[in-house]
């Protein structure tokens, strides 16, 4: 397997950054009193991305199609807040096959039998499409995105939690997925989040995903996160969990050296274990 992104991997890439630009610049606008979105000179966004303003306005016509940009006399703007997350598509490309070897990773902890809780995330998706790996198993979702994945597999014994659909991300949430959390035990959690900080653990931008996923980390024996390296260091609004209630942290090898002493210190303190692949 190539280490070298594709070049679809790249365009994914690129419209990520325009968003982060985007959202920063909102965020700068909106400490300033302005209302509504900020807006950048089109050029202005080319030259910081290093490309041509024709490659560029590929990209944004895209992502305008998408409805998380607006193009307007020769400026972009992002219509959302400055805490959205990217779209569940253009998360899936970007660092695709960092996802695709942390997936293949996951997959070497599941033994056979086992009962396992996967929840949404892009390289949680991954790791659905590679089960069951000749295991008979128990899997229970929160993610319609993964049961779809694992519908009709042989080997597979899937539970869907209940509940009330966010739809962006085709997740399960609210009182009716709580409710079957706890009607149920896992061996295993694989779990996908928003960001990991070595200090501040797991955090989330998204409020209504945070008691969702707490009750899937009670209900589990083992929490087994997911993350590539874009997720690392980052501290988002919400706690989730501390640090210290993880089992196993798998990552790709992209990680920074910084960033894996940080994570490697605090981890050997509360018992982590930090899998790089």
């Amino acid at each position: 397997m190539s280490t070298h992104p594709s070049s679809t991997e790249k365009h994914a890439e690129r419209k990520m950054d325009v968003l982060r630009m985007l959202q920063s610049s909102m965020q700068g606008s909106m400490q300033g009193a302005m209302q509504g979105g900020s807006a950048i000179p089109l050029n202005d966004l080319a030259k910081r991305l290093g490309v041509s303003a024709s490659t560029l306005r590929r990209d944004l016509r895209e992502l305008q199609e998408a409805g998380v940009v607006r193009l307007v006399a020769g400026r972009v703007e992002a219509p959302g807040s400055p805490g959205a997350e990217m779209p569940f598509t253009l998360r899936m490309l970007a660092n695709r096959e960092e996802k695709q070897r942390i997936a293949i990773a996951a997959l070497g902890l599941i033994q056979n039998g086992e009962t396992i809780f996967l929840t949404g995330g892009t390289t949680i998706l991954e790791l659905a499409y590679l089960l069951p790996g000749q295991r008979h198993l128990t899997a229970i979702t929160n993610s319609l995105r993964v049961a779809n994945a694992l519908l009709d597999k042989p080997g597979i014994e899937l539970i869907i939690l209940g509940g009330t659909v966010r739809s962006g991300e085709q997740t399960l949430h609210g009182l009716l997925t709580e409710w079957g959390v706890q009607q149920v035990r896992a061996d295993k959690l694989f779990f996908g989040i928003q960001a990991v900080s070595a200090q501040h653990g797991l955090t989330h931008g998204q409020m209504v995903e945070v008691s969702t996923d707490r009750a899937l980390t009670d209900a589990a024996s083992q929490v087994i996160v997911l993350a590539d390296h874009s997720k690392l260091g980052r501290v988002a609004a919400a706690l989730v969990l501390p640090l210290s209630k993880v089992h196993t942290l798998i990552t790709g090898s992209e990680i920074s050296p910084a960033q894996l002493e940080a994570f490697r210190t605090h981890g050997a303190a509360h018992h982590v274990n930090i899998m790089v692949v």
